[in-house]
């Protein structure tokens, strides 16, 4: 072998490495690929948390002189036991919306053979629920106030 192959092509080698490297620092080769591009992105601020108030119940408003109508004591339809589902004494019942009201006051739970007493109303009616009646019976009439 020849003494200038051993000397030439390690300069030759060399040369083109840092002919290489320095074109490298200032141009991209074509197999390497470009720097991505930066891109912030600032997403929306969050909504301020929904608050919810729920005020208190307002109470009804009364207008002053006027008395409130009582609470019913007696819904309009139904057979309730003296005693225990209602208090005996005096009830009212406006005219019915019905046209009519029936009443009964029981002696039992039969209410054809219990009848102490009873009443068909096309008006207001009235009615007294003794201690010894052992039920009330009423169909078509408004609700039943104490009196």
């Amino acid at each position: 072998m020849q003494k200038k192959h051993l000397v030439g092509y390690p300069i030759v080698t060399l040369t083109a490495f840092a002919i290489g490297a320095a074109g490298s620092a200032s141009t991209p080769t074509p197999s390497g690929a470009a720097p991505a591009p930066t891109v912030s992105v600032t997403s929306p601020a969050e909504p301020a948390p929904t608050v919810t108030v729920t005020a208190a119940p307002t109470s009804p408003t009364q207008i002053a002189g006027a008395t409130p109508a009582p609470p019913a004591a007696i819904p309009g339809d139904g057979t309730y036991e003296v005693g225990v589902d209602i208090q005996p004494g005096k009830y009212a019942s406006d005219t019915p919306t019905s046209g009519n009201c029936y009443w009964a006051r029981l002696k039992n739970d039969d209410p054809f053979d219990g009848i102490l007493a009873n009443n068909n109303s096309s008006g207001k009616s009235v009615v007294v629920i003794k201690k010894s009646d052992k039920y009330f019976q009423s169909s078509g009439c408004s609700d039943w106030t104490k009196r």
